[in-house]
């Protein structure tokens, strides 16, 4: 384990110690549990979004939120220390940058808190502080942010979920290609699976929607490897007055896919 790497926090979560200078609204990330304060940041956010409905700003919402899961999961897998990342102790900040809208977490404590050492080598007693810190981060922070957003948009919280599916693997994939050790492998991987299996009802759902059967699709940015298909669409073509489809979206036809492969790949080469 080591210190926490401050920029790639910034860079993969956007969560940052200091204030946005080019921030265009905030508000207290805790307000967001009410619903009618939710929805204030959904009709600002989507001024800048230009969804189709707030329904969709609440499902576009997820790709910042990602942010914070990716946080708490990159600092009980592989630090020595964690940063508060509640509810309570963050700013939500919208920026806005070549007409395309992203929050960042402004953090308003940035101590650092040290784990509970183990008493022995052989002792659990570090490992289950760590998952007992996601178990608790899903169930008291996520998920009340997840069902504040989804009811003041009209959104489901199941679909909003799921948008968090594919990054989470993403990040398990991602952290065991770094330069890191066996121990700290061993905390990334079971830290994914101990959410996946985590029960629903502490999602506030029927259905655990972060474990999901991966399907390989063909990388058109890297021609002859593979890349996962998404779960779920994440409504990118009803955002900025409707765009296309994802590639990796699962609500494309084979042939819808392949000749989006086709027009990739010509456009890269030249």
């Amino acid at each position: 384990m080591g210190a926490i790497n401050y920029t790639w926090l910034q860079q993969y979560g956007r969560i940052t110690t200091e204030a946005s200078v080019e921030s265009v609204y905030e508000m207290p990330m805790a307000a967001l549990r009410q619903p009618e304060k939710a929805r204030e940041m959904l009709e600002v956010y989507n001024k800048h979004l230009q969804a189709e409905s707030i329904r969709s700003a609440a499902v576009y919402f997820m790709h910042s939120v990602r942010g914070l899961m990716l946080g708490i999961h990159y600092m009980t897998a592989l630090c020595d220390t964690w940063v508060d990342l509640s509810l309570e102790n963050m700013n939500l900040q919208l920026e806005v940058k070549d007409g395309r809208a992203a929050f960042c977490f402004q953090l308003v404590d940035g101590t650092e808190h040290s784990y509970p050492s183990p008493v022995s080598p052989t002792d659990a007693t570090k490992t289950s502080s760590r998952t007992d810190v996601l178990t608790s981060y899903y169930r008291e922070q996520l998920r009340p942010l997840i069902e504040g957003v989804a009811s003041a948009g009209g959104a489901n919280p199941g679909q909003m979920w799921s948008q968090l599916a594919s990054m989470l693997r993403w990040y398990k994939t991602t952290a065991l290609q770094m330069n890191i050790e066996e121990a700290e492998c061993e905390a990334v991987i079971e830290g994914y699976e101990h959410v996946i299996a985590m029960p629903a009802d502490l999602l506030g759902l029927k259905k655990n929607v972060l474990s999901f059967k991966p399907v390989e699709i063909d990388n058109p940015h890297q021609p002859g490897e593979t890349m996962l298909m998404k779960p779920v669409c994440c409504l990118h073509h009803q955002v900025y007055g409707g765009q296309n489809y994802c590639y990796s979206c699962p609500k494309l036809s084979k042939a819808e896919r392949q000749e989006r492969y086709d027009a990739i790949v010509a456009a890269k080469s030249g």
